[in-house]
């Protein structure tokens, strides 16, 4: 037996907590029968002139970090809880509450010592290994793996990165999952799905003040309304996920997840890319290799939330970048073999 206190375990204790919030749900439009147009009509465009100007400043605000991570981990149920669960064996404690209980008090976590745990673990020291190199070194980082036959590997605000069973299948160096990883790792430094959670936010403040004014002007008041309108005050100062009841996150997160899964442009990916070499440069790794990885996947389209360009335009920029602008830098030649740590892949269904 051997206690590992992997910053992955604490993925476990989001996924046991509040899957059942975020089912999807859309905000209908109020009813306006009986309602004479015009007066409607003016109501709705003061109703939007008061919303902007109360919503508009969130999109200039800066995200804290207790914020930015509890986000996280409402993207990872979100994002996972139907897609697979973690690649660990012999847990010793299933009750997530008492699990999150022992990580908050930084007790140790006991996990059977065998070869899928040291898997996990072995992602997780090749990732926090990249992260210390990035220019959010300091961050909780939490890697894990989770058991899914799509090849595919995402990340949420706050440091999580995940990658699939199925794309690990597909490694056949450290050089090549060290690739995955530091375009992971990008995500999280440039804050793309922090960018897309504050459009959400102003989204949905704009659409429950906009509720409230029409209800307290005179406007109509149908259940739907009702129910947008009540979040109207919650947006007054600054939001804590962490101590919001449900039906708030709910009402913010269905938005972030549909923005998230619709995907980030080119030019965030190509930037993406860039930080993911320069963290395998810096690490030592031989930076062709994740080259050789995206060509091996040839054109093939992603899971969760892909959305990235060509594998040929990719690797186009990837190569110009390592002969370019880091080629005084690229000399590493380390690509260790994964064979053995990975082994337990080839039994996992």
């Amino acid at each position: 037996m051997k206690a590992l206190q992997l910053a992955t375990l604490s993925l476990i204790t989001v996924f046991g907590s509040g899957c059942a919030l975020f089912a999807k749900a859309g905000i209908q439009a109020p009813s306006v029968a009986g309602v004479d147009p015009q007066k409607l009509a003016k109501l709705g465009a003061d109703a939007k002139a008061y919303a902007e100007g109360l919503c508009d400043p969130i999109i200039k605000e800066e995200v804290g970090f207790n914020e930015e991570r509890a986000i996280g981990g409402v993207v990872g149920v979100e994002l996972i809880s139907g897609s697979g669960h973690l690649f660990l064996d012999g847990l010793a404690e299933k009750d997530p509450v008492k699990l999150n209980q022992a990580l908050e008090k930084k007790q140790a976590v006991t996990l059977p010592d065998n070869a899928i745990n040291d898997l996990t673990a072995y992602v997780s020291i090749v990732g926090k290994n990249l992260a210390r190199y990035s220019a959010r070194p300091d961050l909780p980082w939490t890697f894990a793996v989770i058991q899914n036959d799509t090849v595919n590997a995402f990340s949420a605000p706050g440091g999580y990165v995940v990658v699939t069973t199925a794309l690990l299948k597909k490694i056949t160096n450290e050089a090549q999952l060290a690739g995955v990883l530091g375009h992971e790792i990008g995500h999280v430094v440039h804050k793309h799905s922090l960018t897309k959670y504050r459009d959400a936010k102003h989204k949905q403040c704009i659409a429950a003040n906009y509720a409230s004014h029409l209800i307290e002007h005179g406007g109509p008041n149908t259940p739907a309304t009702a129910d947008v309108a009540k979040f109207a005050k919650k947006f007054e100062g600054k939001i804590d996920l962490d101590k919001s009841e449900g039906g708030f996150i709910k009402f913010i997160m269905q938005v972030v997840i549909t923005l998230l899964q619709s995907g980030n442009d080119k030019e965030s990916e190509f930037q993406t890319d860039k930080t993911g070499l320069e963290l395998v440069v810096f690490a030592g790794y031989d930076a062709s290799e994740y080259e050789k990885f995206l060509t091996s996947l040839g054109n093939q389209g992603g899971g969760i939330g892909a959305s990235h360009p060509s594998t040929e335009e990719r690797v186009a920029k990837l190569k110009a970048l390592r002969e370019g602008e880091l080629k005084d830098f690229a000399t590493g030649s380390a690509k260790p073999d994964t064979a053995k740590a990975f082994a337990p892949l080839a039994a996992s269904k």
